[in-house]
This record gives structure tokens, sequence and C-alpha cells, in this order.
């Protein structure tokens, strides 16, 4: 390569890495109990005003403003969404972008959810936590039902976080769930990650790298952030059709 043009690459990099925090600046809260709307488009105004998009990539996946279970007051978010297959993951999920949580902040993911039904659903994703850019989405967290049991997920070279051997607790079916899950961020082992469902703590783990490190600015990577928070199906097992609710949903930076 031209040295001179390698010369302006790698200042135009430490340029923009220099303003990443203005140039990738977004909101650091956002809620939802679905009380106000009366169909899906509602919720998927201009400019990120409520949620940026839905992933639907089944003929029979659907997400739905719906009255008949609810957690708190009159309204929730229903999401069907049949088995996934070797031909792709069945998603029916939506999310919110454009948010800004940084390296060494604390982001809180939490909602209500209702699953039905009591058939196995193995690698059964509900939470997605990760960064898009207008290149490609840097790799994230999510969270996972596996064998009914709640675990944390990479999509980067990290390993699990499941709960403790000999102390795990399944999943309630048929019933409201609560979900609260906080991340600290940190592209070095200094990160933490703690799990509660329905006011029990059920992973704490400390020194974890809970962003990917970055490898160039045009190639995949969070630059420090996580700006994009998905709930539904974010993707289903291959054991099962599926239909879920949320509700009371919070995305937020608590420290």
């Amino acid at each position: 390569m031209n040295i001179k043009i390698l010369t302006i690459l790698i200042g135009a990099i430490i340029f923009i890495s220099c303003k990443k925090e203005k140039f990738f600046d977004g909101p650091d809260f956002f809620q939802d109990d679905f009380e106000s709307y009366s169909t899906l488009s509602d919720l998927l105004l201009p400019d990120d005003q409520l949620w940026s998009f839905t992933q639907l990539t089944k003929g029979g996946n659907s997400i739905t403003i719906d009255t008949t279970k609810v957690h708190s007051r009159n309204k929730s978010l229903k999401f069907i969404a049949n088995k996934s297959d070797n031909e792709g993951a069945s998603k029916s999920s939506i999310a919110k972008q454009n948010m800004a949580f940084w390296d060494g902040e604390t982001v809180r993911m939490s909602a209500w959810y209702f699953i039905e039904g009591t058939n196995s659903l193995d690698w059964l994703f509900l939470m997605d936590l990760e960064e898009q850019t207008v290149i490609g989405a840097g790799p994230g967290m999510r969270l996972a039902l596996v064998d009914n049991k709640l675990r944390v997920e990479f999509k980067f070279n990290e390993k699990d976080i499941t709960q403790q051997t000999g102390q795990e607790i399944d999943f309630p079916r048929n019933q409201w769930v609560e979900i609260i899950w906080e991340v600290r961020l940190s592209q070095k082992n200094k990160g933490e990650v703690r799990l509660w469902q329905n006011g029990q703590l059920i992973v704490d783990s400390k020194n974890n790298r809970t962003l990917p490190k970055d490898i160039l600015y045009f190639q995949q990577g969070t630059k420090g952030v996580y700006s994009s928070c998905e709930i539904g199906i974010t993707a289903n097992s291959k054991d099962s059709d599926l239909t879920i609710w949320a509700d009371d949903i919070k995305f937020e930076r608590v420290n």
C-alpha cells in the first residue's frame, strides 16, 4: 500500500476514534409499557422516536399489541415465531437502536416475560445487547434459555456465563417472570454480569470481558460501545413453535 495512503488511513482512524463518543452519541434510557399503541406500526416512528425495527424472519411470525395477557394495566407485546430450522434462525423481535452505553458504564435491561407452553426450548434467545453500525453490527451478548435455565451467551470469543452448578433455577412457564440483566461494560477483563429472575440473583460473575476488542474502525468491533437493545424471540429454538408476551421493558444506564 502507498505510504501516503496508509498514513492518511491511520490518521482518519485515530481521528474518528478520538471523536467516537460524539459520533456514536445517543440516549442511555428508554422504557415502554405498550399502553399507548393500537398496532405495531405505532411503535415504529421515524428517527428512532420509539422503537427502531422488527425482525420477522419466517412467514408465520408476528408481533402484535395484545390485551389477553398483560403484566400491568391493559396491553402487552405478543410475539409468535415458528421454530428455527437449517435454513436459518426464526426471529420475532423488536429493537431499540442508536442508544449509547460505553466502556466503564453499567447497562441494565429489564422486562417481564410470559412463555406459553411447556415444550423444550433449548437455545431460545430472549434479549440481545450489541452494537449497530452503518457497515455492520458489532458482536454483543444475549440471554439464552438452555435446558429451561437462563444463561448469558457471548457473540464473540468468550465462554458462556451459566448459573452455578447445583443451584440452577428453572424458568417458570405460563406465568409472568421478571428478568433483570445488568452488564458492566469492559473491553478488558474488568466487566461484571448479574442476572435476576423474579428478584432472585441467579448469575453474579466478575472479571469478564463484556465488550469485544476493536480491530479497525471499519471492521467488526464495538468501539467500546453498545447501542442496540433487542427483546422478544430474538432467535427461536429448533424444538417448537412459540408464543410469548413481553411487558414493562426498560433499558438504562445505572452508573
